[in-house]
């Protein structure tokens, strides 16, 4: 068990430090987004992203997902081709038709979004990016499955470190503001997407199955319509911030989203990037229901881990990097937090459904999500304005775990270990509330001693006798392996 955990850790490790990495340059590059965007902009910046993310929901049609599905469905390798192969071709043709439509009602798409037509020329360039990243969504993906997780993250942290480097050139030298955003998106994903293409086709030989494709379309189009109602859970809050509040509160919602959303993007999106593929192949284990639990747990550990450290430390540091036209952005940062965290035991615990290709469950689940997001966004944003957006992505990130956990399970039964995450989660909310109390008069040492406070975390888990005797040997081990080394790492500069 602990070799397979090992194994899940190690790439997720890879992968998440891609993450932070990408997180940490662009969280340094806020103050220059705040200080030369608006909150206007920041907000008509964040609209645009997400009608590209709608746009390449439908155009994608969940043939992404199929592939980790059926190609370990095969054990033969050139069917395990033929399915990256119709994936591929059915990206390209369905990509080429649909850019061709979108770029003549880009004016259209513009006055619906914005009611001005001054953002057509936005659009055009956000339509061309989207189509050239979904391409390279199936090479990407199957790097994952290789698990070449350095690679996957060289080509991601290479593309970034160009779309940063123009973003300052065209923001602050050429003072292209939103457009300069989208011009380096373009040409960085442009560059990734030409040595994909090439290791694509120097991977697989192609060829088309009718029969491959509609057995990927009949597990991927349920799950299409259930991202479109996780689309509208995660983001249709600003659409409707814009219609009943203001472009400006979209700004700074957007903001605490960013911040709020970290576990999701710095936890679960590296940690889905091997455990997607991972999980059908552990199905074979003998003791593959003890896996998924225990990792189940771990997962969570650190989820809440890192929840935790944002929420205590999150005033501060908004005070420090965001502009002052920001600064409220804090106030909302912990309850989207917890959303996350619920999110992500979402994300986990709907294998069963994965397992049964049941995928019509999520659908289902996402659909009804959705309509409560919009009905109780409607009703709380007009009452409280940027608090109701906050309160009801919690209140339906938590319907959507309690909707999916019972069809998941009663699919395949996993046997999570309850008592020990009721355990974390309430020793999180006693820290939480512990740092909140502290108000040191100095920002600087507010960080030190709220850091500290969130730090304590793991150990005071084993104070309360979190661990099990299994993990305390485990643990004990590896303290002795390190001892080990560090004595004979000295042991020349003794004899010297």
């Amino acid at each position: 068990m602990f070799s397979t955990i090992k194994n899940v850790a190690k790439h997720s490790v890879i992968y998440g430090l891609s993450d932070i990495l990408s997180r940490s340059i662009g969280f340094l590059m806020i103050p220059l987004y705040t200080h030369y965007l608006t909150t206007a902009d920041y907000g008509a910046l964040e609209l645009l992203d997400l009608i590209g993310y709608i746009v390449g929901l439908f155009l994608a049609m969940g043939i992404s997902q199929a592939v980790f599905r059926h190609y370990y469905q095969y054990d033969d390798e050139e069917k395990r081709e033929q399915v990256i192969s119709v994936a591929m071709i059915t990206l390209w043709v369905a990509s080429a038709a649909v850019l061709a439509g979108l770029l003549m009602v880009t004016d259209t798409i513009s006055n619906i979004v914005f009611k001005s037509p001054d953002y057509s020329h936005m659009f055009r360039v956000l339509f061309i990016t989207l189509v050239i990243q979904l391409s390279n969504r199936i090479p990407l993906g199957m790097l994952r499955i290789e698990q070449k997780s350095v690679l996957f993250v060289t080509i991601n942290i290479t593309k970034l470190v160009i779309t940063l480097s123009l973003n300052i050139l065209f923001i602050v030298h050429f003072g292209m503001g939103i457009m300069g955003i989208l011009l380096s998106s373009l040409i960085a994903s442009s560059f990734a997407g030409i040595y994909l293409l090439f290791y694509i086709l120097r991977k697989v030989r192609f060829s088309y199955s009718f029969e491959i494709l509609i057995s990927m379309l009949k597990y991927g189009f349920p799950l299409m319509w259930s991202w479109f109602g996780m689309f509208i859970l995660h983001y249709g809050d600003r659409f409707l911030l814009q219609h009943l509040a203001s472009l400006s509160d979209v700004g700074i919602y957007s903001l605490a989203y960013k911040f709020g959303a970290l576990p999701n993007v710095l936890v679960l999106s590296p940690f889905l990037m091997v455990w997607e593929p991972k999980r059908f192949d552990l199905m074979k284990e003998p003791d593959a229901k003890n896996i998924y639990s225990v990792i189940f747990t771990y997962f969570m550990f650190v989820e809440i881990y890192m929840a935790l450290g944002i929420a205590v430390l999150i005033k501060d540091v908004i005070t420090l990097v965001a502009a002052p036209a920001f600064q409220d952005a804090y106030k909302y940062v912990s309850l989207i937090l917890v959303a996350y965290v619920i999110y992500g035991a979402y994300m986990y615990v709907q294998f069963g459904i994965h397992y049964a290709k049941k995928t019509k469950y999520l659908a289902y689940s996402a659909l009804i999500g959705a309509a409560l997001n919009i009905g109780l966004n409607y009703f709380l944003i007009v009452k409280i304005q940027v608090w109701g957006a906050a309160v009801t992505t919690l209140v339906c990130f938590l319907f959507l775990l309690v909707y999916i956990y019972v069809p998941s399970q009663r699919l395949y039964h996993v046997p999570y270990e309850f008592n020990r995450l009721i355990k974390m989660s309430l020793i999180a909310l006693m820290l939480y509330i512990v740092a909140s109390i502290l108000n040191p008069p100095n920002i600087y040492l507010s960080l030190i001693v709220k850091f500290t406070v969130a730090f304590l975390f793991p150990f005071v888990l084993y104070l309360v006798k979190f661990y099990t005797p299994r993990e305390l040997a485990k643990m004990a081990k590896i303290r002795g392996r390190i001892r080990d080394e560090l004595r004979a790492r000295k042991v020349p500069l003794f004899r010297r």
